[in-house]
């Protein structure tokens, strides 16, 4: 049987984010609440940002208009400028009324070595791309457009590195989600 669909608020969206660690965030330019809080991989600290589907008038969007979404991201430097870029797979959790659980369980999967991988020339993570000529995908280093890198990797049982929480306070250690 289909599970039914649930108009989350923003007050249980909160609550429940809050309570795993994460931290409202002010993105220009974005129409629902986002959540973020700084995960470490390696030598990178990146975010992990939960797009909630729920507007900032604190109303569920409608059935159907998209799904709660879960995604990675880092900050590349270039001499130019700063950059945020989305670092693996994005994982979507449906607004059912099983939804708290479904959205912890897409943010373990999401941290999972299937979802993440490091650049094997520069040790940055990888983004997954696609091929314009052939439609397939494939990981390509994340700071490709800005450094030229050309790491990529096409085998999805390449060595990986699983995230983990970052350890001080957002305050304390100036990392912004």
């Amino acid at each position: 049987m289909a599970s039914r669909f649930y108009a989350i608020t923003r007050e249980e969206m909160h609550e429940f984010l809050v309570g795993l660690g994460f931290l409202p965030l002010a993105l220009k330019g974005v129409v629902e609440l986002v959540y973020g809080k700084i995960v470490r991989v390696g030598n990178h600290r990146l975010s992990l940002r939960v797009y909630s589907a729920v507007n900032p008038g604190g109303e569920s969007r409608e059935k159907g208009t998209d799904a709660i979404r879960v995604q990675l991201f880092m900050r590349v430097q270039s001499s130019e400028k700063e950059t945020i870029v989305p670092v693996g797979r994005s994982q979507k959790c449906l607004r059912v009324t099983s939804w708290r659980e479904n959205l912890r369980k897409a943010i373990q999967r999401h941290a999972t070595p299937e979802n993440f991988r490091l650049c094997p020339a520069c040790e940055s993570p990888m983004v997954v791309r696609e091929n314009h000529a052939t439609g397939e995908e494939f990981w390509g280093c994340s700071r490709f457009r800005l450094t030229g890198c050309k790491g990529k990797k096409s085998d999805a049982h390449q060595q990986s590195t699983t995230p983990q929480p970052c350890q001080a306070e957002h305050v304390a250690c100036g990392h912004r989600p």
